[in-house]
Formats: C-alpha cells, sequence, structure tokens
C-alpha cells in the first residue's frame, strides 16, 4: 500500500497566512499540521511509502520540511502549477503522483489539511476486509457543515447507496472526510474519469461517480472520533485552542 497527501492547494480562504507559505505546514500544536499526518501513516506497516503533492510556488517549502523529516519513503512531489487558475485539483493531483510514481497497487488518499483523530490501522483493517473504495464519514447535525462536504446514505452494511459532493440540499447526515482508501484497480480508473470530462477537483468527485457508473461497491468507515478539516481562519483556530496552539 502507498500513502498520497493531497497538499497542492494555494488555499485562498486563508490569506494572508497563506499568500506564501502552505496551508499543510502551518503550526498546530507546536509543529506543522502536516506533521500530525504524516507521523499517523508512518506508524501503519502496510504503508510502504508516503507522497506529498505540492504546487511549484509552495514545492520549497515542502522540501525544506521533508529534509527535516527520518521517515521511511517519504517523497515530494511539484505538479508543476503556480497559481489557483492553473491548479490540477485534487482528483488531478491524485492522477499526478498515480503515473510520475509508477503506483499499481493500494493506496490511501488523504487531504492534507485534515486532521483525524481515527484509529487509521482499524481503517485499514477494515478496506482489508471489504477489499473495496472506503470512505471516512462522520455524522453531523448541522446542513451548513453538510453542504461543504461529499454526502452519504448508506444501507445498514454501510454500503453507499448515493453519495453526492457539497449538495444543496443533503438526503443524509453522514458527512464524507477526504480520507480515501483505493484498490490498485479503482485508482487506475482515474485516467478515464479524467479524460471524459468529469472535474478534477473536489476528492469526492471520484467516488461520486464511481457509484454512478457502478464501478463495483463502495463503503463508509463511520468515526465519531474528532475530525477537522481546517480551510477557514475560524476552523484554524479552533483546533490550536485544542491543541494548545
Amino acid at each position: 500500500m502507498q500513502a498520497i497527501i493531497l497538499a497542492a492547494g494555494y488555499a485562498t480562504r486563508l490569506f494572508p497566512l497563506t499568500k506564501d507559505f502552505p496551508k499543510a505546514l502551518l503550526s498546530v500544536g507546536g509543529k506543522p499540521m502536516l506533521d500530525h499526518l504524516v507521523e499517523a501513516l508512518d506508524r501503519i506497516e502496510d504503508v510502504k511509502a508516503i507522497h506529498v503533492v505540492s504546487n511549484s510556488r509552495f514545492y520549497p517549502h515542502f522540501e525544506r520540511w521533508a529534509s527535516k523529516h527520518c521517515v521511511r519513503k517519504l517523497q515530494v512531489w511539484d505538479d508543476g502549477t503556480s497559481e489557483d487558475g492553473t491548479k490540477l485539483g485534487a482528483i488531478g493531483d491524485m492522477d499526478f503522483v498515480r503515473r510520475n510514481a509508477g503506483i499499481a497497487e493500494d493506496c490511501l488518499v488523504v487531504a492534507g489539511d485534515n486532521l483525524l483523530m481515527i484509529d487509521y490501522g482499524d481503517f485499514c483493517r477494515e478496506f482489508a476486509r471489504r477489499r473495496a473504495p472506503l470512505l471516512l464519514c462522520q455524522r453531523q447535525e448541522s446542513l451548513e457543515i453538510l453542504r461543504r462536504f461529499a454526502v452519504a446514505k448508506v444501507d445498514g452494511d454501510n454500503r453507499l447507496l448515493e453519495l453526492v459532493e457539497k449538495p444543496e440540499e443533503p438526503q443524509s447526515d453522514l458527512a464524507v472526510f477526504a480520507l480515501y482508501l483505493y484498490p490498485a484497480k479503482t485508482l487506475a480508473l482515474l485516467p478515464e474519469y479524467l479524460s471524459t470530462g468529469n472535474s478534477p477537483d473536489s476528492p469526492g468527485h471520484f467516488p461520486e461517480w464511481l457509484l454512478r457508473e457502478k464501478r463495483g461497491e463502495l463503503y463508509a468507515y463511520i468515526t465519531d472520533a474528532p475530525c477537522y478539516d481546517i480551510g477557514t481562519h475560524e476552523s484554524l483556530r479552533m483546533v490550536r485552542e485544542l491543541y494548545g496552539q
């Protein structure tokens, strides 16, 4: 298994903090946000390589950050974009790393601006049991929050019945956080997804397409552990208070 951390966005909602500095390297709890994620992934024995994908503007920051880590098989990629208007998008970056790293095995994909207090080992064990795409989900009461996420409907076995990215009228209370585990054969469908005019941005669009096109079953891993998607000044302040800055 390999892991891809998506960190190539420009985080315009966090300006001026992120005007010249990547969001994933902002400090939370006394260390870069990305450290929390990489340390969690490095503890998973099955993860043989960790790929961090950045853009050209912020790539030097990630290179300096990576040089200070003794993490097994950590590699930083420059996706070649330099501004928000030319970005590849989250799904485009997934395919960029897949192609350039030659990934032909199962792959864990996670957004670099998420702090997820889940048991990653348990998440991987559930994937091994299902042998199908697995999505991290959490129940949310707030309609405003649900509108910012992909929202899933599931059956009694947590098999996905419906998935809509950022719905105006959510059909359930199950928000999908940006943590996915894909079998190799599913990740290999990325070129088809992208070549047929689908959105390269917002990682929830890919599993939404898989479900719509009936490309096999997908499952939800539902957690009540704290999960934070850090996209605004308010959410950054909140996690810094929780982590003691």
